[in-house]
């Protein structure tokens, strides 16, 4: 699994939960994908019109494959949704290491 990592500093807090929310614009979009996991959304409490949006796929091929074929709409959703934030700020692509319970040493 992989997670998408970015934060932003929203202009109007309920406007752009509505578009980045698990539930939101970007969320639906990405609902077309094979691979789509899920979409996080977290307000910063001591700065509420900071947030971390934390989109999460099964794999980079599921991401990059869902880019590839939607590219065309992804570019135009991400124009418009400039009127959401005044910066954003992309942390990066990670995945999850996992651990072998009780894995024997070699």
């Amino acid at each position: 699994m992989i997670a998408l990592v970015f934060r932003y500093d929203a202009r109007e807090p309920e406007e752009f939960e509505q578009a980045y929310g698990p539930d939101g614009d970007w969320a639906q979009f990405f609902r077309q994908g094979a691979g789509y996991i899920g979409t996080e959304l977290l307000r910063d409490l001591e700065e509420p019109d900071r947030y971390v949006v934390i989109d999460r796929w099964d794999s980079i091929d599921a991401y990059n494959a869902f880019l590839a074929e939607h590219q065309a709409e992804y570019l135009r959703r991400s124009d418009e949704s400039r009127f959401y934030y005044i910066q954003e700020l992309r942390f990066g692509t990670f995945e999850n290491v996992w651990h072998e319970p009780n894995a024997a040493a070699p």
